[in-house]
């Protein structure tokens, strides 16, 4: 019996100690969808943490990328509990962040057949089918989905960006302004209204835009590399720029 319990005393110990600084490993075999709220935000805590931190992401002493890990723990939530709407959305996050567009489309499908209204994830869906160069897509998605959520400033501000890529500047002009009324931040909104004068090639009215972008974001370094690089062109004639929807910047990946 002494025996028996000093092996598990000995063991314990360890268990214990891993706990500690790796809820992953206590995790990683269990099957049950328990707490997935509770545990989704715990694993993401630790990855926020370990990415913002010099050397966070290195192996362990067990030889185990840490963040790796924490990948596998957020998967493991979202497929023990696949109802579970904000694993999967994060999960695709993470996917989207990867460059595999497949898997995050993938898991935004499944959240938008779980909920029929969930414009964040609309949104990401979006962004993939723009980098992806799927334009007739976008369209037609975002317009579906800006009819579910006619509130949600983010859906407008990458419909507009879609409508720029089109061509469609007049258009992408005023769903930028409904944007802005719906809450995006005015020094983005100045931004875009940037590029479409300077795609018309009305030079001054883009450095103004871009100027007030600029002041009012001045961490910014979008605005001040465009405002430098019409500095040196000179003000007078209206030829279009060639500017694509590269430029455009798309509202922050929600997670």
């Amino acid at each position: 019996m002494k025996v028996w319990s000093a092996c598990g005393l000995i063991v314990g110990l360890l268990v214990c100690s891993a706990c500690a600084d790796a809820p992953y490993l206590r995790n990683q075999y269990e099957t049950a969808c328990a707490v997935p709220d509770l545990q989704l935000a715990e694993a993401w805590d630790l990855l926020e943490k370990a990415r913002s931190t010099p050397g966070g992401c290195n192996r362990d002493a067990r030889g185990m990328d840490r963040c790796r890990a924490l990948h596998r723990e957020i998967e493991r939530i979202a497929f023990v509990c696949p109802n579970h709407i904000p694993s999967l959305m994060t999960t695709a996050v993470l996917a989207y962040e990867d460059k595999d567009f497949a898997k995050a489309s993938e898991r935004l499908s499944s959240i938008l057949n779980l909920a029929k209204v969930h414009p964040d994830a609309a949104v990401l869906r979006a962004r993939i089918a723009l980098e992806e160069g799927n334009l007739p897509f976008a369209l037609t998605f975002l317009k579906q989905r800006m009819d579910l959520s006619p509130d949600h400033a983010q859906l407008r501000e990458v419909y507009a960006a879609t409508l720029f890529l089109s061509g469609r500047l007049e258009e992408a002009r005023t769903q930028l302004a409904v944007a802005e009324r719906l809450g995006a931040p005015r020094w983005r909104v100045a931004y875009h209204l940037g590029l479409f004068e300077e795609r018309k090639g009305e030079l001054q009215k883009a450095r103004l835009l871009y100027q007030e972008s600029a002041d009012l974001k001045a961490d910014w370094n979008l605005p001040i590399s465009r405002l430098h690089g019409l500095l040196a062109k000179p003000l007078s004639g209206k030829e279009p720029s060639g500017l694509d929807g590269s430029h455009f910047e798309l509202p922050s990946i929600p997670k």
